[in-house]
């Protein structure tokens, strides 16, 4: 008698089976892709400090200019070049939605949210290019690179240019393949719409056509057996067509503007001039150049370069060769280690909080760098593709090796080079691996690539010294909770000793001796190299050691400069002298508040305007004695609702208008000996431009505070 079968295995199989179904379906991963993509992302966030408000690079022009064009509908040009337009104005989009909710800072994070949520849908996006270019497994790898790669997690919280440019950059190239596929012109139209707007963020976008216009070329000349040329014509004007109207609005504009034909911007040109200028050949730097260029008017400036470009060619060609190889090698640098353990300083970036992704990132790209030759140059590949990635990574290199290498300028090269390689490594274990002839030429791109990298920098002793200063760094952060001095003091020397050059470690043991009252040695130890931090700590010595003028220079300064919130930064890293009566606004107040705007002056009263919640910190010279009042001098153009709250006392202060008034509020007696006072203020907002005309100032305003005293 033959017993039935157990029912359990009856019952599981067909929910192994399924669940292996699933498994192997592409969606599953992707979508799990995008998921773990946006963790990521959300948790670089978390961690970002950089500000474009308080910035004087790019994003902080980017932010000044899209900030204007929400509040007063003027689009206007950077003072010293005409630049793209396309992310300025995507920008003002989101801020004028940030400053209909009452503050232009909800119009960065939407500016984000975006630009997060267009690197996700570029997971999806790459992974069905990278399966119609080669495979199912490609597109996998290629959507683990867009989602997980150390640089694709950071590219969209930057208030730049480059997160609009790749996005549009990977979507047109997508859509080449698509059309490649299907043969409809309307795919051809879109490569030419998004190709448009991201020469509109980023003008080298504008060179892309002609690597487009061969690839169109290419593959229809391929398909028609290369006997019939109206296929071709029709195909290039699809996409040209869409292409040059979506950039002829603006190029009328800067016509009608300037009397001068400037298809986008004059960025290239002048980038240009400046990197082979008399004052950057002869050593006297670029400031001089921009000097020159800001002395022309806007209009006369790209005639000019051109000319002198010109000249130089003609007299000194060399000039144009000088940095080509220096710039090469830079271009394949380990780019993690560089900036963790190579540049003097870390910018305010969180690289420490990520050193391990980034690490693990910078292998990823090793190993895609030196994959990608055996696709890029093997056989059986689609030339058209070929063409196309070909001509975006050597324009991108020439670029670079002209001016200067930044890693935002590289994205061209890393999408192509990402992608061929993911290529590469997708084959690994599917076919016996032999060398033949025609495998040559990529083996020997890929050891060129090898050597380059490798010999650009000695990688294994820059990590062992980065290891010995973060384990210096850890161990003196570790004797600060202690409160150990001495092992700190060790400590941060030790770190100084594997790196020396560290200016970012240099700040941490100047303030350190700083808040020892050790003034002499923190500013030898804190050195000359130009850091925002480094600045703070300058800024806070010399105000210690009474040189109130070149303190209030410094501060002002970082305030204005420092890429993030420095009135937060200096209270979390300063402590100040101990004082009963802080008058704020004269750029000696950093260090004792956050949640204001910068410093202002009418006559001799200098004050600042409290931005809804903030904080004043008061160190005393004594502790208190329990019967102490509270005094602050404040002003308004409206009356206005202020809640001071000091220890567990809350206080509802009804400011009038018509002047500086004087409010004093009991201390809590029960801060009985307590040696700082800290009061929180808050106070609903208004923004100037709407309620004054004429105004275009858009800061989320409410009360103006001169001084605030413990009497």
């Amino acid at each position: 008698m033959v017993s039935p079968a157990p029912r359990s295995i009856v019952a599981v199989q067909p929910h192994r089976w399924r669940i292996a179904l699933l498994i192997r379906r592409p969606v599953i991963w992707v979508g799990l892709l995008m998921i773990i993509g946006l963790i990521l992302r959300l948790w670089f966030l978390f961690i970002y400090q950089i500000d474009p408000r308080f910035s004087a690079a790019d994003d902080g022009d980017y932010y000044v200019r899209a900030l204007q064009l929400a509040v007063t509908g003027e689009y206007r040009d950077n003072s010293w070049l005409i630049r793209p337009p396309g992310h300025i104005f995507f920008f003002a989009a989101m801020i004028r939605i940030g400053l209909w909710l009452g503050d232009p800072a909800i119009g960065i994070a939407l500016i984000r949210a975006v630009q997060i949520s267009l690197s996700l849908a570029l997971i999806p996006i790459g992974y069905d290019l990278a399966r119609r270019l080669f495979d199912q497994r490609t597109g996998l790898i290629f959507a683990a690179v867009l989602a997980l790669w150390m640089p694709m997690v950071e590219l969209p919280v930057l208030i730049l240019s480059e997160p609009l440019f790749f996005f549009m950059l990977a979507v047109h190239v997508w859509l080449l393949v698509r059309w490649r596929d299907s043969r409809h012109p309307g795919w051809l139209a879109g490569a030419g719409v998004t190709l448009a707007i991201a020469a509109l963020a980023r003008s080298p976008g504008l060179y892309g056509a002609i690597f487009a216009i061969l690839f169109i070329g290419v593959s229809a000349w391929t398909v028609h057996h290369r006997r019939h040329w109206q296929p071709i014509v029709v195909a290039l004007l699809a996409f040209l067509l869409p292409f040059v109207l979506t950039i002829a609005p603006w190029t009328l504009r800067n016509y009608l503007l300037y009397r001068d034909f400037i298809v986008i911007d004059t960025l290239g040109p002048v980038n240009l001039w400046i990197a082979m200028s008399d004052a950057v050949h002869e050593g006297r730097g670029e400031g001089e150049a921009k000097g020159i260029l800001q002395a022309i008017p806007q209009e006369d400036r790209q005639r000019f370069v051109s000319a002198e470009l010109r000249r130089i060619l003609q007299t000194e060609p060399w000039r144009f060769t000088r940095n080509l190889w220096p710039h090469f090698q830079h271009i394949w640098k380990a780019q993690f280690i560089e900036d963790f353990f190579v540049k003097a300083s870390f910018f305010t970036r969180p690289l420490r909080e990520v050193w391990l992704h980034g690490l693990i990132s910078d292998l990823a790209w090793l190993s895609l760098i030196l994959a990608a030759p055996f696709t890029l140059f093997g056989r059986g590949q689609d030339w058209a593709v070929r063409l196309l990635a070909l001509g975006w990574i050597g324009y991108t290199c020439l670029m670079v090796m002209l001016i200067h290498v930044e890693p935002r300028y590289l994205l061209p090269i890393w999408f192509w080079l990402t992608l061929y390689g993911a290529a590469t490594l997708a084959r690994l274990g599917q076919h016996r691996w032999r060398l033949d002839r025609r495998q040559l030429p990529a083996l020997i791109v890929s050891l060129g690539l090898a050597f380059l990298i490798f010999s650009y920098r000695n990688y294994p002793q820059i990590i062992q010294n980065g290891i010995s200063r973060e384990q210096a760094y850890a161990a003196a952060m570790a004797a600060l909770q202690r409160g150990d001095d001495e092992a700190v003091e060790q400590a941060f020397r030790r770190m100084l000793t594997a790196d020396p050059d560290f200016a970012d470690g240099q700040a941490e043991f100047a303030r350190w001796l700083l808040a020892e009252g050790r003034y002499d040695e923190a500013w030898q130890v804190i050195g000359s190299y130009p850091t925002h931090r480094g600045d703070l700590v300058r800024g806070a010595l010399a105000r210690a050691q009474g040189d109130l003028e070149a303190a209030k220079v410094l501060l002002r300064d970082v305030e204005e400069r420092a890429g993030e919130d420095a009135q937060r930064l200096a209270v979390r890293w300063l402590s100040p002298a101990p004082t009963t009566a802080l008058t704020l606004g004269d750029d000696l107040d950093l260090g004792y508040l956050y949640g204001f705007s910068f410093g202002e002056r009418t006559g001799d009263t200098t004050f600042r305007w409290l931005q809804g919640e903030g904080a004043v910190r008061l160190p005393l010279p004594t502790p208190l004695i329990g019967n102490e009042i509270l005094t602050l001098r404040l002003a308004v153009p409206q009356p206005t609702n202020l809640t001071v709250t000091i220890g567990d006392r809350r206080y509802e202060v009804n400011v009038a208008p018509g002047g500086w008034r004087v409010y004093h509020l009991p201390v809590p007696a029960q801060m009985q000996g307590a040696r700082e006072v800290i009061i929180l203020l808050s106070a609903p907002t208004f923004l100037p431009y709407e309620r004054f005309p004429g105004s275009t100032d858009a800061r989320p305003l409410s009360v103006m505070v001169q001084q605030i005293a413990v009497r």
